[in-house]
């Protein structure tokens, strides 16, 4: 799943995006397990996990920390094995710390936007649009609004953040077939689902992630939507997605020239693995690289996607 699912359809992302600005859980993830629809309907439904309020709090007891550069609370509501994902990689708790202690400065922040997905009972992500006015290293930093989510988990009597990611906000074009969309009309997900052998359940989650990108290369839609949760989220530069938007770009996209690697699994709870990896392809004649995470559950023995997020890469200023 990527950026470009959305650049190549257009038309499809304005609608799409229209019905994901409100505070639903809805979404797209890469995710795998039987091609059996009927399967992912009869998913079980987690238990009650905490509230969106609650997690908004946290949010912004995190936040607040920052601004107040009161490093040692900050680190205390980060999980141990906290990973954070960027335009410039992946980095552990640790290398994040000394990263910004004594460089970042945050005079100002707003939180808006905000969307819950309740993993299970221990597990959730919170998804929202963040603006600051910050320095870093005493240089004003962009100051563009971010598409950032944080996953909270439940790590004894405590509520830790255990993940964060952050993609910078990129405005569509207007609503416009792009020229290879143009040429070659988009078959209907129907259609472009070949019914196939069902392939075998994926025995982790590295597995899973690829299974997804193969349907996606594949076009099969029908395949892609049975690896999702109903109320899996997609998080990228562009916009917010629900499993049926998602669902409705694979026609749209060719992956066949795209590249996974530098895969890593985190296992955050009983049932659920992080995965972050990076994938490379061409786009618009030149090499575009962006740093991927899902969020992946496993319900009765098949790996689900609850949340997917891309970022591009870039360097840091």
């Amino acid at each position: 799943m990527k950026r470009l699912l959305l650049l190549a359809a257009l038309a499809l992302a304005a609608s799409a995006c229209a019905t994901t600005t409100t505070n639903t859980n809805t979404g797209a993830g890469n995710t795998n397990t039987n091609a059996n629809t009927n399967a992912a309907a009869a998913s079980p439904t987690p238990a009650a996990g905490p509230t969106q309020a609650d997690l908004e709090a946290k949010e912004r007891q995190i936040w607040d920390a920052i601004k107040a550069k009161n490093w040692d609370a900050f680190a205390a509501m980060l999980a141990d094995d906290f990973v954070i994902v960027g335009g410039d990689g992946t980095k552990t708790k640790a290398a994040l710390l000394e990263e910004i202690k004594g460089k970042y400065d945050v005079t100002e922040y707003t939180l808006s936007d905000f969307r819950l997905v309740k993993v299970d009972a221990d597990l959730a992500v919170l998804n929202y649009t963040a603006s600051e006015k910050s320095t870093y290293a005493g240089k004003p930093t962009p100051g563009k609004p971010t598409r950032a989510s944080s996953a909270w988990v439940k790590r004894g009597d405590k509520w830790l953040a255990v993940y964060h990611q952050e993609s910078e906000v990129m405005e569509m074009a207007a609503a416009s077939p792009t020229p290879a969309a143009a040429a070659k009309p988009a078959a209907s997900p129907a259609a472009a689902a070949s019914p196939a052998a069902s392939p075998a359940a994926p025995a982790s989650a590295t597995d899973a992630e690829k299974a997804v990108w193969e349907a996606i290369k594949a076009k099969n839609a029908d395949a892609f939507a049975s690896y999702l949760l109903p109320d899996a989220l997609e998080v990228e530069p562009e916009g917010v997605m629900d499993k049926a938007a998602s669902a409705k770009m694979i026609v749209m996209f060719d992956a066949s020239k795209w590249a996974l690697s530098e895969f890593k699994e985190t296992k955050l709870d009983a049932d659920a693995t992080l995965l972050t990896y990076k994938a490379a392809g061409p786009e618009h004649g030149k090499t575009v690289e962006m740093y991927h995470t899902t969020v992946w559950t496993n319900r009765g023995g098949q790996w689900k996607a609850a949340f997917h997020q891309g970022t591009v890469a870039s360097k840091r200023m």
